[in-house]
């Protein structure tokens, strides 16, 4: 399957529709930040069917809709489109071409359609699953989603591995079932409902039963005479129906033969019909000649009645140019006459207008100097106006001011007297002060004594929380150094336990044999068998480098075997060591080199490898004193301690294999003494942590029992007291001020009153002044207004009598002006009509050439026509005869129909009579159906079947007596008053009603068990596949990871709860070539995105996805891990379409074909596609 065409229309930024065409390869999306190249991959992951707002980067729905620009409007709808080809029928579908859309209306309304046919959301999620195409799937990768990936936000790592093992479809089933068990367990409490119910009715029902069966035993009677009844009345009704019969057998005969008279009749019919056909043929022929020369005559008609009103209309119109040329003169002459007498009425208006120009010239400038004189007496008003107020306020302010003086003195007086007063209250309170500051000073002494008791007590408790949060710091440290020595030692453990599991070090055959059922999959390889002191490990290992891949068997037939499968499966080489023939190996006798120890004194193993670790290690020592002096002994093998340096007896190796070294040999044993470190460690971290629980109980007790809220207590209370003394201290030094003030101010009072006093006698003459001098300004202000007043009024008559001037020259002036319109306008039309009669006499000449060339053709037609009428006339009396043969064939018809009317009528009386006999035969088995039915109804019995069982020797009562006796019975019935007729029945159908629901609780309980055994199916199914795809996705994981990094790295993926594999969380570990990070987080940003990236194609390689899209995934990458990226995007482009958005220049290069998204408009995105294929073919 391949993704082929994305087309965007109104998403976001796009808001013209745009098409981006995927090939195979590597696409890139590139583009300066903001143009909208993240929106490319919104809109794919939004046609996929994305609901959340937030992955969209919107905080609504509606935000996704193109919102317009400056110059664009919004538009009302998103649409976006994406077409798949499905050759190799990866979806559930028949379609080669697959293209799924969704739209999204600004009224909230949205549709999805598939190959144009609308669709649900769960239509398109079916036709995706398990294929890892979808909104939240693998196949669309985020840069933000490397983190989320890395840290398993929300459960993404999970979703991840899931959607790769292809148990999705095993959870869903799983939910199904989950769904169908509750509504069982619903079911369940329903019928136990419904028994409780029937158990409380069935008790009831059965008493009303008994009281129903014997009603049904009077019934039973009732039963019996009915039927004998029905038996009377059905023989009596039989005979009536036999008579009947005999009647309708003689009727039907005569209603044949009147049938055979009417065929009879009916063929004379249709033989003169066939002659008349003929005839009205021949008659059709000669009317429709005739015809065909009337439509010629009606033509010829036609053409001539069209020349006549031709003609008709060329007369008309000679004469109506002819009247119009007539008025165009009339109307020229009076033209004439009004331009002359307009002329001299112009010439009139304009001497008129000069002499009211000069008149009113003369007026406005009288009415200007009046207006001059007008404002020089303004001017003068005005200044007169400023200077009374100016004198106006400075009365006032005099006034004021003398009104304040008196208020003063008066307020002076007042204070006077006030301050005799209070002189004598502050004496007596002054001695009342001092009692009570000398009390408040004895409370304060004793508070002062009471803190300094509580502050030593509590300095001795803070001296006991120092020693102690020391202490509990020193017990932190301890606990933390512990809890580093243990994740050291756990992480040491994790490595072993995988390099154990996973073979680390080892070839592939070695792996194969271990994981081979069919073959021993205990045996040990010799690293397994032996161990050392660490001290020595790096030796040994290095000296047994060539062996350390051996196989350890116990017989030839074993190794053999083992040889087989891997020559079978193609998977290299082994090497083994078969213990049979060591178990007679006698080692070479020890010798003793100063600074050297054998190497088989070092070493560990068990008793049953004794044979080959003495023939391996045979004369090898290993130099534990000076590293750069080697015995000289050919027979012996000497190695240094830290394993560099191997002297045999021909050659000498060594060297440095890296950070592994020392890993592969006792790794078994290493595990078990690193269990028993860890659980040495742990121990000694309880114990830590008891201690610090202790040191912390004894800390928060010693800080619930600090003394600070008694300090902050006894504190407020000093400050209470202490403010209390100051305040009686300041208001008796403030009285004491008072006192002292009142003296001074008593003095200063009386000095003010002689000034106040002092000032008031010499403002009073200076404000009766300026009173008198405001008369005199408020008389001259008084003349002026008088005389503005006057000169006002005259310039209001002047400029009357100008504007009404104005007005009278503005008139004529407007006279003057339309009389000039109107001459140019009666000129015009003047001219217009002098056109017109000289055009109008041109087309009177071309009408009367024309009337002389109608009346001259009309002449030759009139002879034509004559001609016409008299072939009329021929043929018409032809179709005269056709038509009179035709008619007399007619009458023969009709005379023959009457005939066979009237048989018609004799067979519809005998139909009649026959319909009559029909009903009574039919009335009589209604009668007897009524019997049956009546019986059927009432007591379910078959009358036909009880008459073929009759004994026609029986003998019966009459008809009247058994209907008495029917009578008679049923009044006994109704005497037995109402019953519950269906209570037997009720009673047994509940009874029934018990057992079947007691039998559907049984198959409710079988039923849940079956789907708990169903559930347990799904998670065994969906535990293997899971596990299996774990395991491949982990391999894979771990080879992409070495691709990306170094051979040398170490990585793994894990499950947390390895009991529980479907639920439980995943770890990742990653540990780049010398460092050892404590978890995923503390790698850094490159790192981090290389190892998600591992994860992905690990994930890639079990499950391949149709495509893939990265969004800016390389931007924390460097160069070279660039280049790294892109190698492994290269090599995996051949299985699947990659779709890169990107800033980096490197990866642009590594793409196929570049789609560069830029806004030429501000606010819209437009796309500029560029193939790189050609121009690296080129």
């Amino acid at each position: 399957m391949q993704l082929s065409k994305l087309e965007i229309k109104g998403f976001k930024s796009f808001g013209d529709k745009v098409v981006i065409n995927f090939d195979e390869g590597i696409t890139g999306i590139v583009g300066p930040n903001g143009c909208g190249k993240s929106n490319v991959v919104d809109a794919i992951r939004w046609v996929l069917g994305e609901q959340r707002t937030r992955a969209l980067r919107s905080d609504k729905m509606e935000s996704v809709i193109f919102n317009g620009t400056k110059n664009r409007k919004p538009q009302q709808m998103a649409e976006v489109s994406l077409s798949f080809n499905n050759t190799k029928n990866l979806l559930p579908t028949e379609y080669s071409q697959v293209t799924i859309t969704r739209r999204y209306y600004r009224t909230g309304d949205s549709e999805y359609l598939l190959n144009g046919v609308t669709c649900r959301l769960k239509d398109i999620n079916d036709l995706f699953l398990d294929t890892g195409i979808g909104s939240d799937s693998y196949a669309i990768i985020e840069l933000k989603m490397v983190d989320d990936i890395l840290n398993d936000k929300d459960g993404s790592r999970r979703e991840l591995f899931e959607e790769a093992a292809g148990i999705s479809k095993f959870k869903m089933r799983k939910k199904q079932t989950l769904k169908k068990l509750e509504e069982t367990d619903k079911d369940l409490e329903r019928v136990e409902d419904l028994l409780f119910e029937i158990n409380k009715n069935l008790k009831s029902l059965e008493k009303q039963a008994k009281q129903t069966e014997k009603y049904y035993e009077i019934k039973e009677e009732y039963k019996t005479v009915s039927i004998d009844l029905a038996k009377v009345s059905v023989q009596s009704q039989h005979e009536e129906i036999l008579n009947t019969n005999k009647q309708l057998d003689e009727q039907t005969d005569l209603r044949t033969n009147y049938n055979s008279q009417i065929n009879e009749k009916e063929s004379d019919v249709e033989r003169i019909k066939l002659e008349m056909v003929n005839k009205e043929k021949l008659l059709a022929d000669r009317q429709k000649t005739l015809n065909e020369h009337v439509n010629l005559i009606r033509s010829f008609e036609s053409d001539k009645k069209i020349k006549n009103e031709r003609l008709r209309f060329l007369n008309d119109k000679s004469k109506s140019l002819t009247d119009q040329i007539e008025l165009d003169k009339q109307s020229n002459d009076r033209a004439s006459f009004s331009l002359e007498s307009l002329t001299q009425e112009k010439e009139s208006a304009e001497k008129i207008f000069e002499e009211i120009s000069l008149k009113v010239e003369k007026l406005k400038q009288e009415y200007e100097e009046q207006k001059e004189k007008n404002k020089v007496v303004q001017d003068e008003v005005a200044n007169a106006s400023n200077a009374y107020k100016h004198k106006q306020e400075a009365v006032y302010q005099a006034t004021k001011h003398l009104e304040i003086l008196a208020i003063q003195l008066s307020a002076l007086k007042q204070e006077l007297e006030k301050t005799a007063s209070d002189t004598s209250t502050h004496s007596a309170n002054i001695s009342e002060f001092e009692t009570k500051a000398a009390e408040v000073k004895r409370n304060l002494d004793f508070k002062l004594a009471e803190l300094e008791s509580i502050q030593a007590e509590e300095l001795r408790i803070q001296e006991e929380v120092v020693l102690l949060e020391k202490e509990i710091e020193q017990i932190r440290d301890q606990l933390t150094k512990a809890n580093r020595k243990l994740d050291s030692k756990q992480n040491e453990f994790n490595l072993t336990k995988s390099m154990v599991e996973n073979l680390e070090g080892f070839p592939d055959a070695i792996k194969f044999l271990k994981k081979n059922a069919s073959w021993g999959k205990d045996t040990p390889l010799l690293s397994d068998i032996l161990t050392c002191d660490e001290s020595y490990r790096l030796c040994i290992e290095n000296y047994l480098e060539s062996f350390m891949n051996y196989y350890v068997v116990e017989n030839e037939a074993q190794a053999i075997q083992a040889v087989n499968l891997l020559s079978d499966a193609a998977k290299g080489k082994a090497n083994f060591f078969v213990q049979a023939r060591f178990n007679n190996f006698q080692s070479s006798p020890k010798n003793t080199f100063e600074g050297c120890i054998a190497a088989l004194d070092i070493v560990e193993y068990d008793t049953k490898y004794k044979g080959l670790i003495q023939y391996i290690l045979d004369g090898v020592y290993i130099i534990t004193g000076n590293q750069d002096i080697i015995p000289n002994d050919p027979q012996s093998v000497f190695i240094t301690q830290n394993g560099k340096l191997a002297k045999r007896k021909y050659s000498i190796s060594g060297g440095s294999v890296g950070l592994f070294e020392g890993k592969r040999i006792g790794r078994a044993k290493n595990m078990e003494k690193l269990e028993v470190d860890i659980k040495q460690i742990t121990d000694e971290i309880e114990d830590i942590r008891l201690i610090l629980d202790s040191k912390l109980k004894q800390f928060y007790l010693l800080k619930e029992n600090t003394k600070k809220s008694e300090i902050e207590e006894v504190r407020r209370e000093i400050n209470l007291i202490n403010s209390e003394y100051i305040t009686l201290k300041t208001k008796q030094e403030q009285l004491a001020a008072m006192l002292s003030d009142n003296s001074l101010r008593k003095e200063d009072v009386l000095d003010k009153i002689a000034k106040i006093q002092e000032e008031i006698e010499i403002n009073t003459p200076l404000a009766q002044t300026g009173k008198e001098e405001l008369e005199s300004y408020e008389e001259r202000l008084n003349l002026l207004n008088d005389e503005l007043s006057l000169h006002t009024t005259q310039l209001s008559n002047k400029s009357a009598v100008y504007n009404q001037e104005n007005i009278g020259f503005h008139q004529q002036q407007n006279r003057v002006n339309s009389l000039e319109q109107e001459i140019g306008y009666k000129q015009t039309t003047f001219d217009q009509s002098k056109e017109r009669i000289t055009k109008n006499h041109e087309e009177l000449e071309i009408a009367n050439g024309e009337i002389r060339q109608m009346v001259d053709s009309a002449d030759v037609s009139e002879d034509e026509l004559i001609n016409f009428y008299k072939e009329k006339e021929s043929i018409e009396l032809g179709v005269h005869e056709a038509e009179k043969d035709y008619y007399s064939t007619r009458v023969r018809i009709d005379e023959v129909e009457k005939e066979v009317k009237e048989v018609r009528r004799m067979r519809e009386d005998c139909d009649a009579a026959l319909l009559a006999l029909q009903n009574r035969v039919t009335e009589t088995k209604l009668g007897l159906s009524s019997i049956k039915e009546r019986l059927n109804v009432e007591f379910n019995l078959d009358l036909d079947a009880i008459l073929a069982n009759q004994d026609f020797e029986e003998v019966l009562l009459s008809e009247n007596e058994l209907k008495e006796k029917v009578i008679k019975i049923k009044n006994s019935l109704d005497k037995l008053g109402p019953i519950n007729p269906m209570a037997m029945e009720a009673y047994q159908e509940i009874k029934e009603r018990h057992v079947f629901i007691t039998t559907q609780k049984e198959d409710l309980a079988k039923s849940k068990e079956s789907l708990m055994q169903t559930i347990g199916e799904i998670d065994a199914v969906a535990k293997a596949t899971f596990l299996d795809a774990f395991e491949k996705i982990r391999d894979n994981f771990i080879r992409v990871f070495r691709s990306l990094f170094t051979d040398e790295d170490t990585c793994d993926l894990k499950l947390v709860d390895p009991e529980n594999p479907l639920d439980s969380a995943i770890e990742i570990m990653a540990k780049p070539k010398g460092k050892r990070p404590l978890s995923i987080n503390q790698l850094s940003g490159g790192e981090k995105t290389l190892t998600a990236i591992s994860l992905l194609f690990a994930i890639y390689l079990i499950k391949p996805a149709p495509f893939c899209i990265f969004d800016e995934v390389d931007a924390p990458l460097d160069d070279a891990n660039i280049d790294k990226f892109n190698n492994i995007i290269r090599e995996f482009s051949g299985e699947s379409q990659f779709i890169i958005v990107t800033h980096n220049k490197r990866t642009m290069a590594s793409t196929d074909i570049i789609y560069g998204i830029t806004m030429v408009e501000q606010g819209v995105s437009r796309l500029v596609p560029v193939d790189l294929r050609s121009l690296n073919e080129a």
